[in-house]
């Protein structure tokens, strides 16, 4: 367990530096670095008891039981980071946080304040059941934290999705996909702990298995981050906040506003949106925004953005695509000779084959093959 425990926090460590001192470096990466330094204490902590180097390390392990209570509020820090929120240390999860990390230190007090004769005995008990008391309201009020966090980081990605698909045509860049993994895996990581924590002893959960799972866990999260590219320099995660602008915090529609449009007002406008996109063509541009179509209209965002979703009865989003995907269908019935169906998707506005298929498979319930497929009237009649 001693080796487990060492190679482990050695190996976090090592991309703690890496990610936390990399040049031209982000916030994001920082909060990630800490989230891996956060559990690399943890498992040095560990270390110094399964190796028997308590007595020349207390305080390591003490402070590991300090730190622990950080992995949550920096988990929703992290996800609050791509979803356009800002997230301050007085938001109640950080408190909460604070003030168990702060209990933690009743922990060493309790320690130094035994007699020289028992301390040896306090080591033993740390691997044995029943651990100390400390250690048994720190695991329950942590786990209670990192579950409170993994739902309030949820709660954050539905609104942000919301949000996006408000104000968004396309939301290949947006790195929806790898936020929604980052959190699932989280729920994971926290539901097995907290089963493992029920079904087996707290030492071994601590020492033994709850490192294996975190490393697989952390595996994942690191094969993700790099897959979607989520380590970010200072120009591509500034590229990456004006992407997500029109569905951050301050662009958030306000519905007091949506309520004093008069109704005859928006089923006017929807008119006119529908008459600008098919005249201007501006759905083929594919980061195309609501603000960027309220420009060019004239109009405010919060009134667009009221007459798609209360005379269309749909969002910007799928509005957006349905007008692309008619463009598609077009372009397939005149050019499918002349260019591939993967231009004929960028051609149409989409930015990737796969956001072409979802969006032609939602709107038709065929693929583009299989509309391909279907008898030359029955596309004619379609494109016509």
């Amino acid at each position: 367990m001693f080796a487990l425990n060492i190679c482990l926090a050695l190996n976090l460590i090592i991309l703690f530096v890496a990610f936390f001192f990399r040049k031209n470096n982000t916030l994001p990466n920082k909060i990630l670095a800490l989230i891996l330094l956060d559990t690399a204490i943890s498992f040095l902590g560990n270390a110094t008891i399964v190796g028997g180097y308590f007595t020349d390390f207390p305080y390591l392990f003490f402070l590991s039981w300090c730190t622990s209570s950080y992995f949550g509020p920096l988990f929703f820090t992290y996800t609050c980071l791509f979803t356009g929120s800002h997230l301050k240390l007085k938001h109640p999860i950080w408190i909460i946080g604070f003030l168990l990390s702060a209990f933690g230190l009743t922990f060493p007090a309790t320690y130094l304040m035994l007699p020289l004769t028992e301390r040896p005995g306090f080591v033993t008990s740390l691997l044995n059941e029943p651990l100390p008391w400390q250690m048994t309201v720190i695991n329950i009020f942590g786990m209670l934290t990192i579950l409170s966090s993994m739902f309030a980081s949820a709660s954050k990605l539905v609104q942000y999705k919301k949000r996006l698909i408000s104000t968004v045509s396309n939301l290949e860049k947006t790195k929806l996909i790898f936020i929604t993994q980052f959190v699932a895996l989280g729920f994971v990581l926290t539901t097995a702990t907290i089963v493992l924590y029920i079904i087996l002893p707290q030492y071994l959960v601590e020492y033994l298995y709850l490192p294996c799972l975190i490393t697989c866990i952390y595996f994942f999260i690191l094969f993700y981050t790099f897959r979607h590219h989520a380590i970010f320099t200072t120009e591509t995660y500034g590229q990456f906040l004006k992407d997500t602008l029109p569905a951050s915090e301050e662009m958030k529609m306000d519905e007091i506003k949506l309520t004093t449009v008069p109704g005859s007002e928006l089923q006017v406008l929807a008119g006119c949106i529908e008459e600008h996109l098919m005249r201007s063509g501006i759905y083929t541009n594919p980061d195309l925004t609501i603000g960027i179509l309220a420009r060019e209209m004239h109009i405010s965002t919060e009134k667009i953005s009221a007459a798609i979703n209360k005379e269309m009865n749909k969002n910007f989003f799928d509005l957006i695509n349905e007008k692309r995907v008619d463009k598609a269908k077009e372009l397939l019935g005149n050019k499918i000779n002349l260019l591939t169906i993967e231009a004929i998707a960028y051609e149409a506005g989409f930015n990737s084959r796969a956001s072409f298929y979802r969006a032609f498979k939602k709107c038709t319930s065929l693929t583009p093959s299989e509309y391909l497929s279907q008898p030359t009237s029955i596309l004619f009649s379609a494109n016509s």
